[in-house]
C-alpha cells in the first residue's frame, strides 16, 4: 500500500501531533522547515521527529521560493546551504531517515524559477552536491510542480532536460483537480488520469515520483458558465481514496494529503483540512483511519506466517 503523507507544521512545532498522525496511518509528514525564515528555529523542528514512526520530508522552501517581501527569489547556493544545515541537525538529532524537498511548486513560483526551469535544474543539483558527501542516504525529492497539467508538465519536461539533474533524484509533483472535478476528471488535454500520469511517466526517465500534494477542498468552487457548485466532505473522502488506490497501483513512493488543519476562512485554501478548525474530524479523517485499520488487518496473517 502507498505511504500516505500529509502536509502540516508550516514552519511551527508538531510533536504533539504525532499521536493523531499514527491514529491516521500516516508515514510521512511534509514540514516546511524554513517558513518563517532563516532565523527560525530549525534544528528543534528537525529535532521533533527523532524517535518517530512517521518520516520528515522536509522542504528547503515553501509558497513561491522567495524571500520574505517577494522581491527576489531563494537562490540555489542558498537552498544548498539550507540543506546543509538541516543534514547537520538531522545528525546531531540522531534523525537517520528522512527526506528533502528541493523547492515547491517551481513553475508558479517566483518568476526567477516560473520562467527559468535550468535555474531549478541547477538548484536540484546543488543541494545534491552538498547532501550526498555530507552522508544524507534518503529521497532527494525535486520540488513539486503545481499539477499534472500541460504547463506543469512542460516545466517538467524542461528541468529534467537539463544534463545536471542527477539520476538519482526522485521526481515530485502536486496533483490537484479542476475547479468543482471529481478524481476521474483529467486535466485539459488528457483524455483520462491514466493519460495524465503516463505523460509523467514519460518525462521521468525512469525515475522514482512522489506526489507530495494532493487533495480536495470543500470551498465554493466557479466553474464558469457551469455555474458554481461546492464539494460535499464525504466526496472529498471518497475522491482521496480514489486518489490514494490510483497512486498505489503505479508505484508512486508516497502521496502527500494537503493538509492537517482547516483555516479561518471559507475559502479554497482554508478547506483543504482533514481536521476543522474546532478540532472535529472530518469524513476524510475516518476514511483514513479505516484505511489504516484494514492496511493492519491485512497485514497480521502475513506476519502470524512469518
Amino acid at each position: 500500500m502507498i505511504v500516505l503523507g500529509i502536509n502540516a507544521g508550516f514552519g511551527d512545532p508538531i510533536a504533539g501531533e504525532f499521536p493523531f498522525f499514527a491514529h491516521l496511518g500516516v508515514g510521512v509528514v511534509r514540514q516546511d522547515l524554513f517558513a518563517h525564515g532563516d532565523a527560525a528555529p530549525i534544528e528543534a523542528l528537525v529535532a521533533e521527529f527523532s524517535n518517530r514512526p512517521a518520516r520528515a520530508l522536509f522542504m528547503l522552501a515553501g509558497g513561491k521560493m522567495q524571500v520574505a517581501d517577494g522581491s527576489n527569489r531563494i537562490e540555489p547556493h542558498v537552498l544548498a546551504a539550507r540543506a546543509r544545515r538541516v543534514v547537520e541537525a538531522a545528525h546531531a538529532a540522531g534523525l537517520q531517515q528522512y527526506s528533502l524537498e528541493v523547492g515547491n511548486e517551481p513553475d508558479i513560483a517566483h518568476d526567477g524559477y516560473a520562467s527559468r526551469p535550468q535555474d531549478f535544474a541547477e538548484a536540484i543539483r546543488q543541494v545534491h552536491a552538498v547532501v550526498r558527501p555530507l552522508g544524507f542516504t534518503g529521497d532527494l525529492i525535486t520540488g513539486g510542480i503545481s499539477n499534472l497539467n500541460e504547463r506543469g508538465l512542460e516545466y517538467l519536461h524542461s528541468t529534467l532536460a537539463a544534463p545536471s539533474v542527477p539520476a538519482d533524484v526522485v521526481v515530485g509533483f502536486h496533483r490537484y483537480p479542476e475547479a468543482g472535478r471529481g478524481p476521474q476528471a483529467p486535466h485539459p488535454g488528457f483524455e483520462s488520469r491514466e493519460e495524465e500520469f503516463e505523460a509523467l511517466a514519460g518525462l521521468v526517465g525512469g525515475r522514482r515520483v512522489a506526489c507530495t500534494e494532493f487533495g480536495y477542498h470543500t470551498a465554493e468552487d466557479r466553474m464558469g458558465v457551469l455555474g458554481s457548485r461546492r464539494r460535499s466532505e464525504t466526496e472529498v473522502a471518497e475522491a482521496v481514496q480514489w486518489d490514494l488506490d490510483f497512486y498505489g497501483q503505479r508505484g508512486v513512493l508516497m502521496a502527500a494529503l494537503y493538509q492537517l488543519n482547516d483555516g479561518t476562512h471559507d475559502i479554497a485554501e482554508e478547506r483543504y483540512g482533514v481536521r476543522r478548525l474546532d478540532g472535529t474530524l472530518k469524513p476524510v479523517a475516518d476514511a483514513l483511519v479505516a484505511r489504516a485499520v484494514r492496511f493492519l488487518a491485512d497485514e497480521r496473517p502475513v506476519r502470524e506466517r512469518e
